[in-house]
C-alpha cells in the first residue's frame, strides 16, 4: 500500500515541477510581448505547447496511480471521484500531510498558470486592438477624412497627411 502512495506521491511531485516550469514559460512570454520579441514569442510558444502536451501525458499517469492507490486504500468505495482529503484520510502520518501540502502547492501553481494566461490573453488582446486600429488609419488615409484646416476650409488632397489622420 505505501508503495502505492509513493508512485501518487511522485506522480503528483512531478505534475508540480511541470506546472512551475510552465508558470516560468508564461511569465517569460508576457516579457517577450512587452519587449516585442517575436523570436523569443515563438521559442516561448513552442516550449509552452511541449509542457502542455506533456502535462496532459502525465495526467494519464497521475490518474492511473490515483485509481490505483484507492482501490487498494478504500476498496468499499464506489468508483465516484474522492479529494485529496478524503484520500488523505484513509493515510497514516507523514503519507497524510505530504499528500495534502503537495496538493495544496500543485492548486496554488495551477492558479498560478491560470492567472498568467488570463494576464497573457488581455495582453494579446490589447496588441491586437492597437494593430487593428493602425491599420485602420492606414487604410483610410488615401481616401477622404473630412479634414478642415485651422480656418475652417475642408483641406486638399495634398493637405492630408497621415498625422492629420490620427489627431
Amino acid at each position: 500500500m505505501t508503495r502505492t502512495v509513493e508512485i501518487v506521491l511522485t506522480a503528483l511531485q512531478e505534475e508540480l515541477q511541470w506546472q512551475q516550469d510552465l508558470a516560468a514559460v508564461l511569465d517569460q512570454k508576457l516579457e517577450a510581448m512587452k519587449q516585442y520579441d517575436i523570436a523569443r514569442l515563438e521559442a516561448l510558444t513552442q516550449t509552452e505547447q511541449r509542457l502542455l502536451e506533456g502535462i496532459r501525458l502525465h495526467a494519464v499517469k497521475r490518474n492511473t496511480a490515483v485509481h490505483q492507490a484507492l482501490r487498494e486504500l478504500l476498496p468499499k468505495q464506489k468508483s465516484r471521484r474522492l479529494s485529496a482529503r478524503e484520500l488523505a484520510q484513509a493515510l497514516s502520518e507523514p503519507l497524510r500531510s505530504r499528500l495534502l501540502v503537495l496538493t495544496g502547492m500543485l492548486r496554488e501553481a495551477a492558479e498560478k498558470v491560470q492567472r498568467l494566461n488570463r494576464i497573457n490573453a488581455q495582453v494579446t488582446r490589447k496588441m491586437l486592438g492597437h494593430l487593428d486600429h493602425i491599420f485602420r488609419v492606414i487604410t483610410t488615409t488615401g481616401s477622404d477624412i473630412g479634414l478642415y484646416s485651422r480656418v475652417g476650409k475642408k483641406t486638399s488632397g495634398e493637405q492630408k497627411r497621415l498625422v492629420d489622420a490620427i489627431a
